[in-house]
C-alpha cells in the first residue's frame, strides 16, 4: 500500500478477510485471540476502504457486502476527500513503525518528547502527500462517467479551476504524447500501479491500469469511453452451489431429505 501497489494490496486484504470470515467460528471460544482477530479485521477493512477509494476495482462480493454494511459512512467520507478521515483511518489501521536507527542514549534528555512517534509521523506524511495529490481524482472520475463528450472548459467550471491546471490533473489518469505542448508526460500516473503477475518475488510486477473510465483529448474536447466490464453473475452462482454442496456433505442423510422435500 505504501508503495502505491493498491491492486496487490486490495487482493491481499480481500484474501485475508475471506479467510477470517470462513474461520471466525473457530476462535469464538478463545476470547483473547478472538478480540485480537476482530481488531485486526477492523484494521484491514479500514485499509481496504482506503485502497478502494484511491484505486477503485471489483472485489469479492462477500467482502464488498461487509464493507457496505459496516463501513459505508467511512467510505462516503473518504470518497469526499475528507483529509481528516484519511488521517484518522490511517492512524487507526497502520502497523507500528519502528526506526532502523537506534536513539542516542547519551543525549536522551535532548531528544524531543515524541521522538518514538517520528517513524509513524514520517509514514503518515508520505501517505497524506499521496492522498492530497489524488483528492480531486474521484470527483473528476465521477463527472467523466456521466458524459461521452465533455468540453474542458465545462469540466474546469465544475471544478472551479483553470483549464491548464485541469489538463495537468487529467494526466493523472492517462499517459500522453510528449510532443503536445499542453500535456505533461507522466510515466507513472496515479491510476497506474505495479501489479504482481508472476515470479517468486512479491516485488515483481508490471504496470497496469484498472481505471473503468478511458478518454482522450482532442483539442478542447474530452471524449470518454466506459471500459467497465459487465458483472458476471455466473461466478457468484457457481460459488454458492459449491458452498451448498459442502453443507450437504457435512450431514448427507439429513440434508438429502430436506433437498427431496424441496424438489417435491
Amino acid at each position: 500500500m505504501m508503495m502505491r501497489r493498491y491492486q496487490d494490496a486490495i487482493r491481499t486484504f480481500s484474501n485475508i478477510l475471506l479467510y477470517i470470515q470462513r474461520t471466525q467460528q473457530m476462535f469464538q471460544n478463545r476470547h483473547y485471540l478472538y478480540d485480537q482477530i476482530n481488531k485486526q479485521n477492523d484494521q484491514m477493512y479500514t485499509l481496504l476502504a482506503i485502497c478502494l477509494v484511491l484505486h477503485p476495482m471489483r472485489i469479492d462480493e462477500s467482502v464488498h457486502s461487509q464493507l457496505r454494511e459496516k463501513y459505508s459512512d467511512k467510505m462516503i467520507r473518504l470518497q469526499k476527500a475528507d483529509l481528516v478521515e484519511f488521517e484518522g483511518s490511517f492512524s487507526f489501521a497502520c502497523p507500528k513503525f519502528l526506526s532502523p536507527v537506534p536513539p542516542n542514549y547519551e543525549a536522551i534528555d535532548a531528544m524531543p518528547p515524541n521522538f518514538h512517534k517520528e517513524p509513524f509521523l514520517l509514514q503518515l506524511k508520505v501517505f497524506m502527500d499521496e492522498v492530497y495529490q489524488q483528492q480531486l481524482i474521484p470527483t473528476i472520475r465521477s463527472y467523466l462517467r456521466l458524459y461521452t463528450t465533455l468540453p474542458i472548459s465545462k469540466l474546469a467550471a465544475f471544478q472551479e479551476m483553470k483549464e491548464d491546471d485541469l489538463r495537468i490533473i487529467l494526466m493523472c489518469f492517462k499517459e500522453c504524447p510528449e510532443s503536445d505542448k499542453y500535456w505533461v508526460f507522466f510515466p507513472q500516473h496515479k491510476m497506474k500501479n505495479i501489479v504482481w503477475t508472476k515470479g517468486s518475488s512479491g516485488l515483481e510486477g508490471e504496470f497496469q491500469s484498472a481505471s473503468e473510465v478511458d478518454f482522450y483529448i482532442d483539442k478542447d474536447m474530452i471524449h470518454i469511453a466506459d471500459t467497465k466490464v459487465a458483472r458476471r453473475y455466473g461466478d457468484f452462482f457457481i460459488r454458492q452451489i459449491h458452498k451448498f454442496e459442502e453443507v450437504v456433505k457435512q450431514d448427507p442423510e439429513k440434508n438429502t431429505g430436506r433437498m427431496n422435500k424441496l424438489t417435491e
